[in-house]
């Protein structure tokens, strides 16, 4: 396609609209002025704290945020079951905000990273299917 334009109302012709829009063209509108990252008018947009009582698990705050254009909200606190720490080794996972382009939705995640003697935060997958953001980094201790 050489020249795009939009977004117009359809008009119903002969039963059939003369025009439908994809929600990968409102994507790829919003992201040429809107860059990926976490918005908002608070300070505490969808930051990861640690839960009163301690139970493998966070808590995230409400907040919004765009990746490539696609739009993200949370509008109340959500809690993240963290894995068990392995009982020798150290672990360091990671709290991304993920674009999920098989299933077509953004979603809040724990990724989980390697039980290691000096572990190492899971690297961030940024391909066709998904797209993450790191919102946090949590080191799981041994035991």
């Amino acid at each position: 396609m050489a020249e795009f334009s939009g977004f117009f109302d359809a008009h119903l012709t002969d039963g059939k609209w003369d025009r439908a829009y994809l929600s990968e063209h409102f994507a790829k509108y919003f992201s040429s002025f809107i860059g990926n990252g976490i918005f908002g008018g608070k300070s505490s947009e969808l930051i990861v704290r640690q839960k009163e009582v301690a139970d493998m698990s966070v808590r995230v705050l409400p907040g919004r945020g765009f990746i490539n254009g696609y739009f993200y909200e949370n509008d109340d606190e959500l809690s993240l079951s963290i894995d068990i720490a392995d009982g020798v080794l150290n672990r360091i996972d990671l709290i991304v905000l993920r674009l999920d382009n098989v299933e077509r939705v953004i979603r809040l995640a724990v990724k989980k990273g390697a039980s290691a003697t000096n572990p190492i935060a899971p690297v961030l997958q940024r391909d066709a299917d998904y797209y993450e953001l790191k919102l946090a980094e949590i080191t799981i201790k041994a035991g």
